[in-house]
């Protein structure tokens, strides 16, 4: 991250705010971040996409959901013994619907598992690039980018109506 250089560009309003995330969505730029003094939620598909692990830890939740019932199932005839009509004490139809049970169990367990980990409870810090003044009366973009595209970005954020435009101030 030391080649690259952050620039900001402060908003007075939502609808020019939310042009200049356009722009940057439809550029190539994909390292940059959004402050406002409003929730934020009407402009969430404009931003770069992050990973998370919830959905990973979800799927191995439920894959190992599925074994461990699928596996009790198994051990719980062959414990018990019982024969009923000739039947192998073994047959998997039967067994489909606690092992289902079971991925939804454990997969969601795992998603509210790791959700209260990733959560970060407690008190937190504002991020490195905050700018008090993004959370009075105007609204903020930080872009990372390389220095040979610094005059590009600012040309493209002042296009779309930012008031300020440069370093973090």
């Amino acid at each position: 991250m030391s080649d690259r250089i952050t620039l900001q560009a402060r908003y007075e309003d939502f609808d020019t705010f939310k042009r200049g995330l356009e722009k940057l969505k439809d550029s190539r730029y994909r390292d940059y971040s959004a402050y406002g003094p409003t929730n934020l939620k009407e402009i969430e598909d404009l931003m770069p996409s992050q990973f998370t692990p919830v959905r990973g830890l979800a799927t191995v939740g439920g894959i190992f959901g599925l074994a461990l019932f699928w596996v009790m199932c198994i051990t719980t005839s062959l414990i018990y013994d019982l024969v009923v009509g000739g039947k192998p004490p073994i047959s998997n139809v039967p067994y489909i619907i606690p092992a289902y049970e079971g991925t939804i169990l454990l997969g969601s367990l795992g998603a509210f598992f790791a959700i209260l980990l990733l959560a970060a409870l407690g008190p937190r810090r504002a991020p490195t690039g905050y700018n008090p003044r993004f959370s009075g009366d105007s609204y903020g973009i930080e872009v990372h980018c390389r220095p040979h595209e610094r005059a590009k970005v600012e040309e493209l954020l002042r296009q779309t109506g930012a008031v300020e435009v440069g370093s973090p101030w």
